[in-house]
């Protein structure tokens, strides 16, 4: 949805939904039915609170790690504002809109795309086309480095339609109700390794921190290593779908987690999570969450504590576990 309207048919916008919600009322209509999902029609502030958005106590933060198999899609939700980091593939850029729409979310205040790789952003132009978008944060990425025809797509879409863009910069914060969510990486410019565009952020509500690495390797993890930047976290989305590019011992040592997140596919063809990560974490007692194992897993993060809707899973790498699922 274009971001430039003048707003000008405001008050005939508002009297169709005033009609619309009458009658659904009147004759006991499921009023999610009437009401339409792409935004052209009924402003979200039309309708209730409860059908715009997923709601959540003032004091909690909820994170969801969406299953979207060997790629990436993260949800954050604080007090009424939608952040989104990253959007699945653009085969299951659907399944994200999907599960938005369940959750009631008709507005995403930030939407992030944290390096132009299809499994992070290749479901971001369905996303843009179904819901009301604040801002779009992406990566600086070089003239000509990125041809692919559906990042071309993306990016003409995004021009033609006007949103609001904004290019990723280090020390750069977003506040997302009463958390924030601090840009930390990557310091340089990468040469050559799309996955080094990664924005690295730092989400913090309360006392608790989450690190969102994206797909960042250790190159980026020893800048930000060497920016002195606080990484101590509670949360960490461990990089790059757990291959032992990322996740370096420096880096694990610095953030510290207590629970680590992992978004890969039973039986993806990189055998992701690879065994060296999963026993960095292993040794440090780490639990972990991931999709392959235990599919969309949401996180409820409250000022002082962390609680998820399900038990963690193993520590067994990608392969290790398609083993195991076929006996």
């Amino acid at each position: 949805m274009s971001n430039d309207k003048s707003g000008r048919n405001k008050p005939v916008k508002t009297l169709v939904a005033v009609i619309i919600l009458a009658i659904a009322l009147f004759f006991g209509v499921d009023i999610t039915q009437v009401i339409p999902t792409d935004g052209n029609v009924i402003d979200s502030t039309t309708i209730s609170e409860q059908q715009n958005h997923l709601q959540t106590a003032e004091g909690e933060l909820i994170l969801t790690m969406i299953d979207v198999g060997q790629a990436d899609s993260f949800l954050l939700v604080q007090n009424e504002t939608v952040a989104l980091v990253d959007c699945g593939t653009s085969a299951t850029g659907k399944n994200v809109v999907t599960y938005l729409q369940e959750q009631g979310i008709r507005k995403i205040d930030y939407l992030f795309g944290t390096h132009p790789h299809e499994d992070h952003m290749g479901g971001m132009y369905d996303v843009i086309s179904n819901f009301e978008i604040g801002k779009i944060i992406l990566p600086k990425v070089k003239s000509g480095e990125v041809t692919t025809n559906w990042y071309m797509k993306l990016m003409q879409k995004i021009k033609n339609d006007k949103y609001v863009l904004e290019y990723a910069e280090v020390g750069t914060t977003y506040e997302l109700g009463t958390a924030t969510m601090k840009v930390i990486g990557p310091i340089s410019v990468p040469e050559g390794n799309l996955n080094n565009y990664s924005t690295v952020l730092k989400v913090s509500f309360g006392e608790m921190d989450v690190i969102m690495t994206g797909d960042a390797e250790t190159a980026v993890e020893k800048e930000i290593l060497a920016s002195k930047e606080n990484l101590d976290a509670e949360v960490l989305k461990v990089g790059h779908h757990g291959s032992d590019t990322s996740t370096s011992k420096d880096f694990l040592d610095a953030v510290s987690p207590d629970y680590a997140l992992i978004s890969a596919k039973v039986g993806n063809k990189y055998n992701h999570p690879t065994e060296a990560t999963m026993e960095k974490l292993k040794k440090r007692n780490i639990e972990v969450y991931r999709t392959d194992e235990n599919g969309t897993v949401t996180a409820t993060i409250t000022d002082n504590s962390v609680s998820f809707s399900c038990e963690p899973g193993d520590y067994l790498s990608g392969k290790e576990l398609e083993k195991k699922g076929s006996k």
